[in-house]
């Protein structure tokens, strides 16, 4: 089976047109899932209604809304997420309030507001403990035998508390990667 010139150069140019149309994807999309403000929409609804004002960030008292950067993708860029490195949530509704355009919405009262749970990763944990006392929601206990943190999904809410008292990735115990030992992974209501 031969190949021919034309089959090659069509071939050439279907992959790249395949690899232009994949790094515009990433690119508007962005490729790590933000953590958005508690406001109990989906992701659609919210960046459809977000017009990137910023009011949220300035209202926010603990400094944990922070605009997202050309890095999470075209789309996500000046949206509002939540970093738990520098700040955690109170679920205090300031953000709600300045927001003009309803892109963050009132919780609806019937449930409790929920932003993602905590997940532990081991590898990370440094066993300093700081992170059970940070939770006011009494999501997470102190396992003595294993020296790490134990999370209780039903009472953990996202707020990030436990994330931004966690040493772990931090100048004391930096390893490079960034992520903390205990961190809140999203679960946006869709």
């Amino acid at each position: 089976m031969s190949i021919t010139r034309r089959a090659m150069i069509s071939g050439a140019c279907s992959i790249g047109i395949l690899s232009a149309f994949g790094w515009a994807v990433s690119a508007f999309a962005g490729e790590r899932k933000l953590l958005r403000p508690p406001s109990g929409q989906s992701e659609e609804a919210f960046i459809g209604a977000c017009i990137k004002c910023g009011k949220c960030l300035s209202s926010c008292p603990l400094d944990c809304i922070q605009p997202a950067g050309l890095s999470d993708g075209i789309v996500n860029a000046r949206t509002p997420y939540l970093d738990f490195k520098r700040g955690y949530c109170d679920f205090c509704g300031k953000c709600v309030g300045v927001c003009p355009t309803g892109a963050l919405e009132a919780w609806d009262g019937d449930s409790e507001p929920l932003i993602g749970v905590a997940v532990v990763e081991a590898a990370k944990c440094v066993s300093c403990e700081k992170c059970v006392p940070a939770c006011s929601y009494e999501a997470l206990s102190w396992n003595d035998e294993s020296r790490l943190p134990l999370v209780d999904e039903s009472l953990c809410n996202g707020c990030g508390a436990c994330e931004y008292a966690c040493p772990s990735s931090s100048l004391s115990y930096y390893d490079g990667d960034g992520r903390r030992a205990i961190r809140v992974v999203g679960s946006m209501v869709s």
